[in-house]
């Protein structure tokens, strides 16, 4: 192609120039866009919802969940929160200023599943999930009884 381009005239700063361009156009295709992100993160949160709503005893679904739909990557944050707050389940988000994060929870009284969001690098991180730590009926901490 590039011998094909230089034999019509094309000088090789303009070969470069649409070197450079393709290579742009590939990284970027690569990586994604917003909106399909957005598209994932909202199927994530459907059926993360449908998860909560019936499965308490056992993590492996909300494994296989993370494993169909994580990580989000390349996403717009405001779009990202806005999907993540339609869910019945979400908590308070936390936003940590210094290292520009969002952590975002999910829970039940059984089960928390959780993730961070880099807002730097626009992609998700630390996906879990894991059995909420049960309170006594009397919503007291009771000390382990010792003799």
């Amino acid at each position: 192609m590039m011998n094909a381009l230089l034999q019509q005239g094309v000088g090789k700063l303009s070969v470069a120039a649409l070197m450079f361009l393709l290579y742009l156009a590939h990284g970027s295709g690569a990586r994604g866009d917003s909106s399909s992100c957005t598209e994932k993160v909202s199927a994530y949160v459907a059926e993360l919802d449908q998860l909560l709503s019936r499965e308490k005893n056992w993590i492996t679904p909300y494994d296989e969940l993370k494993a169909r739909h994580t990580p989000f990557l390349d996403c717009d944050v405001d779009a990202l929160l806005e999907e993540v707050v339609k869910s019945r389940f979400i908590q308070p988000i936390t936003y940590l200023p210094r290292s520009k994060r969002f952590l975002i929870r999910f829970s039940t009284a059984d089960v928390n599943v959780d993730f961070a969001f880099d807002v730097k690098t626009r992609r998700s991180s630390y996906h879990a999930a894991g059995f909420a730590r049960k309170q006594p009926a009397d919503g007291l901490t009771h000390p382990s009884s010792k003799n």
